[in-house]
């Protein structure tokens, strides 16, 4: 899953980058006309996999990842973003905004206020505004073309109504069949977002944010990037001392992989074996077949059943022959729901 970080300049996008990652990405702005990005892909914590490491001791490990993009946004003078950086932001799986709360002379707020409330509402208001010009030159073509009773135009024109009334389109706006309809397309308003709100020791009026964000219906997550860059520079052994000073008791990287995966309702299954014990990520909800999908496109083609266990009772057989005779081991089919530590094995025939 590829999650972009996006913001105003000077809101300390590279530090929360440094933060999540434990990456050491330098935090001087990008300067002369060059549009870099810093980029990491990051494990996601399973204690799962380690003890299917321990029962299978395969050849390989992998845990599920998400990937962080530190993107490198330019802003106009009245504070939207530029349409190249919209086209990298298109390309995101979820947006992160970093809203900038810090109150620090040496860094200067490019807009002379420190408004977090507005800072957002500037950030939100520019994908609202490309999405909405995006679809009306869909609209203008499809009218050219005499198809506004097609399916396509009616859909182009409720989310064209809805991000006119200032609200994004939503993650729950479209249909698995509509997705497919738009699959040239990729609205930005429709993905996911979440707001870190980047916290110093001096801070701004989060009231503001806070209520912005919840008329959108966008979630928070406040965080103090400059400590957590530090902390996260250290070896994980030595970080647990610092973040019980903050009264935490897991680093930056594993509180806001937690957070994603609860907020975007993700879950992890897992393939074993002597070969590779492995966990791929999902939408909760997707179906045995559709989750087959996940590991090659060949699975889910040619699905015939699942063979699933539960970590749990795997974990206590501690072998899959010794699930199957305790009849822990069953046969599902391909509309079976997928459940949060599922061990699936797919049988398929292409």
């Amino acid at each position: 899953m590829e999650t972009g970080l996006i913001g105003l300049p000077l809101s300390g996008k590279t530090t929360i980058f440094n933060s999540l990652t434990g990456k050491n990405a330098s935090l001087s702005a990008f300067s002369g006309g060059k549009r870099e990005k810093n980029i990491a892909e990051i494990n996601v914590p399973d204690n799962r996999v380690n003890v299917m490491t321990s029962v299978f001791k395969p050849k390989k490990t992998i845990f599920a990842t998400v990937t962080f993009e530190d993107l490198q946004i330019e802003i106009t003078p009245e504070g939207g973003i530029t349409p190249s950086s919209i086209a990298d932001i298109r390309n995101l799986n979820a947006v992160v905004i970093i809203v900038r709360a810090f109150k620090n002379e040496s860094v200067p707020h490019p807009f002379e206020k420190l408004d977090p409330g507005a800072d957002l509402k500037k950030v939100l208001d520019s994908l609202i505004y490309s999405d909405y010009e995006m679809i009306e030159k869909r609209k203008e073509r499809l009218g050219r073309e005499a198809k506004k009773a097609t399916r396509e135009y009616q859909l182009l024109d409720k989310m064209s109504e809805t991000l006119l009334s200032g609200s994004l389109i939503g993650t729950g706006f479209l249909t698995e069949e509509d997705m497919k309809l738009f699959a040239g397309f990729s609205f930005i308003t429709n993905k996911p977002v979440i707001v870190i709100i980047n916290m110093g020791e001096s801070n701004a009026d989060t009231k503001g944010l806070e209520e912005t964000a919840k008329n959108y219906n966008i979630t928070v997550f406040p965080l103090r990037g400059d400590l957590e860059m530090e902390i996260s520079q250290l070896p994980r052994e030595d970080q647990k001392d610092f973040l019980l000073d903050m009264g935490l008791t897991e680093p930056a990287m594993d509180r806001f992989l937690q957070y994603i995966y609860k907020t975007l309702n993700l879950i992890s299954f897992l393939t074993v074996g002597e070969d590779e014990v492995r966990a791929w990520s999902i939408p909760g909800g997707f179906n045995a077949q559709k989750a087959a999908g996940r590991i090659h496109t060949d699975l889910e083609k040619g699905f015939i059943r699942a063979e699933v266990v539960s970590f749990d009772d795997l974990a206590a057989a501690g072998s899959l022959q010794e699930a199957k005779k305790t009849g822990k081991l069953r046969l599902e089919g391909k509309d079976y729901t997928v459940k949060d530590g599922d061990i699936m094995n797919i049988l398929f025939n292409v």
